[in-house]
């Protein structure tokens, strides 16, 4: 066999490896790794419903940019995963991100098949509290509110998905369950601030 066609022939090998390992391998993630737009952290307040909350509208990954509300006391961060922030308050933490559905499946299915058997191979405690549909922002959303135990304290956890075009939209929220009536009207308002942008 001629030297070029073999040269050819392993250049062409290696970089369908290279696209697989990009596409659908271990560093399929890292090309979505970068700096988070500027713009997704400069929050500017809310007026009307969200009155006395940081608005914050999203702009890392394209098809994907929403906007989220927290009230003022909260502290407020950008996530380590682009599309995200990370937020703590007097009783918990809780977090705003981005999460890849298959397209072969719905949210609701993604959620019951997928993510709940996660939570309960990786969440110490775990016990199903509720369940229900909901709407947020015009999109169908799912809740699930669950309990946990970590280092012998009781907690109570929220995890609402919100349906989007590309991505789903997912806020998580942690309390002591001796605080979990702080699951109240700053939870909801924050909850119901969440707006897909591009849509």
């Amino acid at each position: 066999m001629n030297k070029k066609v073999l040269a050819v022939i392993i250049l062409a090998v290696i970089a369908l490896m290279v696209l697989y390992l990009y596409s659908f391998g271990p560093l399929a993630n890292q090309r979505q790794a970068g700096q988070p737009n500027p713009e997704s952290l400069k929050p500017t307040t809310g007026q009307g419903p969200t009155q006395g909350m940081s608005e914050y509208h999203n702009r890392d990954l394209k098809e994907n940019y929403y906007r989220i509300g927290f009230p003022q006391t909260w502290q407020v961060k950008s996530g380590t995963a682009l599309g995200s922030y990370l937020f703590s308050f007097n009783t918990g933490t809780g977090s705003a991100e981005l999460v890849d559905v298959p397209e072969n499946t719905t949210l609701e299915l993604f959620v019951l098949s997928q993510e709940e058997p996660r939570l309960k191979k990786e969440v110490l405690g775990y016990e199903r509290k509720s369940y229900q549909k909901l709407t947020i922002g015009g999109s169908d959303s799912y809740e699930l509110k669950y309990a946990s135990t970590l280092n012998g304290e009781q907690y109570e956890n929220m995890r609402i998905y919100i349906t989007g075009q590309d991505r789903a939209g997912v806020i998580t929220m942690t309390v002591l369950q001796k605080e979990s009536t702080s699951f109240g009207q700053a939870v909801d308002a924050v909850i119901t601030s969440f707006k897909w942008e591009n849509q």
